[in-house]
């Protein structure tokens, strides 16, 4: 027999459908989740708030103490032991949180910077000081002779001579300086000087007298002769004489012999030229050597006016 299926229930029962969640029973996680969230947004915005109040302080602060026109030290001890006690009493609103020491000392050191002029004063100890030039030397001019006349040349040649007589007394700066001294019937005397010190010099000069000269002309003396008896005798003397008389000619030690037969210590002057001549009798004839030019100088020694040695300088 068959069973009539529609009689009977179904074998697959039906599920049930479920019921929504109701919005007052939602998930304890989700909670959770949203007061961390609103809790990490407070904390942060308090930082915030914080960091701001503590650098608009600095700041302030900062800004107050650059703009005082003069700051004293006790001022500066002052604000900055007051700097810390208006950062804490603003951190006490907000938390109490303490200033970091970095902050609180910039102030300080700006208020230093401030403090210290951008171009410092130099002192006279400090100051580079110009080299003193040398004092001026008075120097006095002496001599036996009143007649001595002295030119002071300076080192410079630009600069025009000094010039003075014996028993003047003259300023000059310190130096080395050219002295030339002459006068009438005196030799002229020029040596380097130099004048330096504290204390006035005084420089003595002793010229030498104008020296003598004397000159003597030995044209015509004989120098050597020999005798020849007939003509070619004659002849060959007068060749030989010739060829002695160009190598004596050219002798200083011979010109200086002669000299000092007319005058001891007497020296050759000028040209000199030699002559061999051949005369006399036939059977008596004579050659010689002669001076045809030739002159000798005798110039008497170096003596001062009183006759003592010159020339003669001396500072003192």
């Amino acid at each position: 027999m068959h069973d009539n299926r529609d009689d009977h229930e179904p074998i697959i029962a039906t599920r049930r459908s479920r019921e929504p969640l109701r919005q007052d029973k939602q998930p304890l996680w989700r909670l959770m989740l949203a007061l961390g969230g609103g809790l990490a947004v407070a904390v942060l915005l308090a930082w915030w708030w914080m960091g701001r109040s503590s650098s608009d302080g600095a700041s302030k602060t900062a800004q107050s103490e650059s703009s005082a026109p003069k700051i004293r030290p006790e001022d500066h001890i002052e604000e900055a032991s007051a700097s810390p006690a208006r950062n804490s009493g603003t951190n006490a609103d907000i938390g109490q949180t303490p200033t970091p020491p970095a902050r609180a000392a910039e102030p300080a050191a700006g208020t230093e910077q401030a403090a210290t002029p951008a171009n410092p004063k130099i002192t006279p100890d400090n100051a580079v000081q110009a080299p003193v030039p040398p004092a001026p030397v008075l120097v006095r001019f002496m001599s036996p002779d009143p007649q001595v006349r002295i030119e002071l040349r300076g080192p410079l040649d630009s600069s025009p001579p000094l010039t003075s007589k014996a028993g003047d007394s003259v300023t000059v700066a310190p130096g080395t300086y050219r002295v030339v001294a002459s006068g009438p019937q005196l030799e002229t005397f020029e040596l380097d000087v130099k004048f330096d010190g504290e204390r006035p010099l005084g420089y003595t000069v002793e010229l030498c007298a104008e020296r003598k000269h004397q000159r003597e002309n030995l044209a015509g003396q004989v120098i050597e002769e020999r005798a020849c008896a007939t003509t070619a005798q004659c002849e060959s003397m007068f060749t030989v004489l010739s060829e002695h008389a160009e190598q004596l000619v050219k002798d200083r030690a011979f010109r200086a012999q002669q000299c000092a037969k007319w005058r001891p210590k007497a020296a050759p002057d000028g040209k000199w030229t030699l002559d061999t001549k051949c005369d006399g009798a036939t059977l008596a004839t004579t050659c010689r050597i002669e001076i045809a030019e030739g002159a000798c100088t005798f110039v008497e020694p170096r003596r001062s006016v009183r006759g003592t040695a010159c020339p003669r300088a001396e500072l003192k």
